[in-house]
């Protein structure tokens, strides 16, 4: 039976990425473990599918429990209530979004480190394709209200409908939303703009007519004001004010001619910039979060301790960490296919350099054969605080220079960087409880990062990556959050360069009011691991 349509509403923007994207598809480069989606066209694209996914699931967090989602959307395979006999199309049409005009991607490499040895893990090395940041996709999507059947939304349940779309809309104009792959290592956040919502009415002649004459009229449905109220996920964001106290970069894949390793950089419009992906802080991070837990429960060490012939199998079992898999991520496991793949429920963004260079004069810094010409075109990019070092491995037999492994790098020194962004998303942290353990892991890492602790890119071992935090600030939003989580809320810690690291975490933390109730948490859940080690 064909579905009586009451009216419909089309939503028309543009999706501009605020950081890289990555939508894998078929992979047809050899020279590319994961590459990206390709239409028909051969243009780059997001699939409707993909697209409709990431909607659906950010609505279904916000609006638990509702049928309402499920009537406009579809129903789940195994939910219960809905059935396809029951008109079970979904009344939203979410239309591929195609990438606008040439874009120029880019190549990320990523690598897991080895908990035993320190250094890149077997079988654990790929590179992704992405799209830079500022790509713009077209957005497209149609959304029917239906009349005369038992699925039928009453005035009631279609004014939630709409309020729900309103706070998806906000959502998307506030840049909330992150597409496709590796969304909590510094990829996928897109932001809309240029929204528009045109109604169709089928119920009435002149909205049939209106229709026939392309006159369809601008819909106020959705209540898109500023500062309307809406739901908003419950998280805490952290921003990090810090500076390089030693040269800090991540390794590019490309080579130079002069220069044999290049600092990574990544574009931003029509230029480039030095970038530290959201991949590279994520995985200091989380190997401090996880040196601290094996510290306080060392059944955990297990893991770490043994290394079994399969490489791959041994890495996961690495990084197989109660709370730090919460917070980080964890991995699926291929024997056990009730087991998926776990996202994490901390985001860290990518980190921009302040200062970005023209693509032309990056080109020729790259291309540059002689000394003499790098260095000239370092001076024509503006990077005066980056210069050409040599390393050279030493004969162990001789005592001099061993035979072919004289290199040298671009070092960028003394570089000014935009704050490095974490964002903790608590409804992925099921109770007041794991989220306040959470919490407390979390300070605890960015106390260690205060402390220098933790150095950030390539060649930590080598003198390289140091940083010095100045600031750190937090910022706590949406509803029934517990109170030790919502006291840190407009809370920053300053950091001064002359104070003694020694006394740092007294001084500052003592400003957060709620730390007792976290570190209350903190010893509960180390206490709720001792019949786990005893047992093991």
């Amino acid at each position: 039976m064909a579905r009586k349509i009451e009216a419909r509403y089309i939503i028309t923007g543009v999706l501009t990425a605020e950081s890289p994207l990555h939508i894998g598809g078929v992979n047809n480069d050899p020279m590319v473990d994961l590459t990206l989606a390709v239409n028909g066209a051969g243009d780059y694209y997001i699939p409707g599918t993909s697209l409709a996914g990431a909607l659906r699931g950010w609505m279904e967090e916000l609006e638990e429990g509702s049928q309402i989602i499920s009537t406009l959307w579809g129903p789940r395979l195994g939910q219960t209530g809905r059935t396809q006999s029951d008109d079970g199309a979904s009344w939203v049409l979410v239309e591929d979004a195609v990438i606008q005009g040439d874009v120029q991607t880019e190549l990320r490499d990523g690598v897991g480190i080895d908990r035993f040895g320190g250094s890149a893990a077997e079988y654990i090395k790929f590179d992704r394709a992405i799209l830079p940041k500022g790509s713009k996709l077209d957005l497209h999507i149609t959304l029917d209200r239906v009349s005369e059947s038992k699925l039928a939304l009453n005035d009631a349940e279609w004014k939630a409908a709409c309020e729900a779309w309103s706070g998806l809309l906000q959502a998307l104009q506030d840049g909330e939303l992150s597409l496709g792959a590796a969304k909590t290592r510094g990829l996928g956040t897109v932001k809309l703009e240029k929204l528009e919502v045109k109604e169709q009415l089928f119920n009435s002649r002149a909205g049939i007519l209106a229709l026939l004459k392309g006159e369809s009229g601008n819909s106020s449905i959705f209540n898109l004001e500023a500062d309307t109220p809406r739901k908003a996920r419950p998280a805490l964001t952290v921003t990090i004010d810090w500076a390089p106290i030693s040269p800090l970069m991540v390794k590019a894949e490309r080579e130079g001619i002069a220069v044999d390793m290049l600092p990574l950089v990544s574009s931003i419009g029509d230029r480039v910039a030095f970038v530290l992906p959201g991949s590279a802080i994520k995985g200091a991070l989380r190997t401090q979060a996880e040196r601290i837990v094996r510290t306080v429960c060392p059944a955990f060490n297990h893991a770490a301790a043994t290394k079994p012939a399969d490489s791959k199998k041994a890495f996961l079992q690495q990084i197989e960490v109660p709370l730090v898999e919460n917070l980080f991520g964890k991995a699926a496991k291929t024997e056990d296919q009730q087991q998926k793949v776990g996202m994490g429920a901390l985001t860290v963004a990518d980190c921009y350099a302040d200062h970005s260079i023209s693509v032309e004069k990056w080109e020729k810094v790259q291309t540059a054969k002689e000394s003499s010409d790098l260095l000239q075109a370092l001076q024509d990019a503006k990077l005066h605080d980056v210069q050409q070092a040599f390393h050279v491995a030493i004969d162990r037999w001789t005592g001099g220079a061993a035979d072919q492994f004289l290199y040298s790098t671009l070092e960028p020194m003394g570089v000014q960087w935009q704050p490095i962004a974490l964002r903790l998303n608590l409804s992925r942290l099921p109770g007041a409880d794991l989220q306040k353990q959470g919490v407390a892991l979390l300070l605890l890492v960015l106390r260690d990062l205060i402390q220098g602790r933790i150095p950030l890119g390539y060649g930590v071992n080598r003198g390289m990556g140091a940083i010095a935090i100045k600031s750190i600030s937090f910022s706590a939003s949406g509803a029934n959050l517990p109170d030790e989580i919502q006291a840190l809320h407009d809370i920053t810690l300053k950091v001064e360069p002359e104070q003694s690291q020694t006394y740092l975490t007294a001084q500052h933390l003592a400003q957060i009011s709620s730390l007792g109730g976290l570190n209350d948490a903190w010893k509960a859940w180390i206490e709720s691991t001792i019949p786990q080690e005893v047992a093991s």
